[in-house]
């Protein structure tokens, strides 16, 4: 009797490399899917977080804006506004006094504080913004007596400086640095007449109305282009339309 021929059973050699190259496969391309949406995921949280910085950084600069020249006598807005708020280049000198001159600009304003408790100004105070490309937008302030918001005071004033947005916060995942050169704070003239937020700029009730306004913000690089963070303040305080 002859011996019939066996054929060949189980898995060979090379269906096992054909099966295992499949699963490599699989498994490159699921591990490329995970690793695209973590990297999404994580820059989707560092721009929210950018934003929310950019934001309390704004909102902290307005709210303190809103009080220059609160309690001051109208005519010494009229005669001498730089009382009330004074600009100028300046930078802090080796014992940590501002002084006028330098790569950076100061916003200093003066406003009125009710220190006995009965609703009447009775002492004053200053307080500032300071924006630099080294340490970007600082508020400054103050609890001692201020008696004029002039440049030729802020020397003797003993500051403290509160960061509010510095350079690296603002650069992203990718390395961009943000134009650090243009953090800005600038003091405007506007005619017509500017008005508070939620206000309306037709009203005409005193002290709604102001004729300055201060700009503070800086740009940071969003995809590779700058995008500009800006937030302006009407100073209602600092003579108010219809005073005239």
């Amino acid at each position: 009797m002859m011996n019939q021929q066996q054929r060949q059973s189980g898995v060979s050699l090379i269906s096992l490399l054909i099966g295992l190259l499949i699963a490599s496969i699989v498994v490159v391309a699921m591990m490329t899917v995970y690793q695209t949406s973590v990297r999404t995921m994580v820059k989707s949280a560092e721009s929210a977080r950018l934003q929310s910085e950019s934001l309390s950084t704004l909102l902290t600069s307005h709210l303190s804006l809103q009080g220059a020249g609160y309690g001051m006598p109208i005519d010494d807005l009229l005669d001498n506004p730089d009382m009330a708020i004074d600009f100028s280049a300046a930078q802090f000198n080796g014992s940590g006094r501002l002084v006028t001159g330098g790569p950076g600009i100061a916003l200093v304003w003066r406003y009125g504080v009710d220190t006995n408790n009965d609703f009447e100004v009775d002492n004053f105070r200053c307080e500032g913004l300071y924006v630099s490309a080294d340490v970007g937008v600082v508020q400054l302030v103050s609890n001692s007596s201020c008696s004029t918001a002039r440049r030729v005071s802020w020397p003797s004033i003993p500051w403290l400086q509160v960061p509010l947005a510095t350079p690296s916060q603002l650069t992203n995942l990718d390395g961009e640095d943000a134009e650090i050169n243009n953090f800005f704070v600038n003091l405007e003239d506007r005619d017509p007449p500017c008005s508070p937020f939620g206000m309306s700029d037709n009203a005409s009730v005193q002290g709604v109305l102001g004729r300055r306004a201060v700009e503070v913000g800086y740009q940071r690089l969003v995809n590779g282009s700058p995008q500009t963070v800006s937030s302006t303040t009407c100073l209602v305080n600092l003579v108010p339309e219809g005073v005239l």
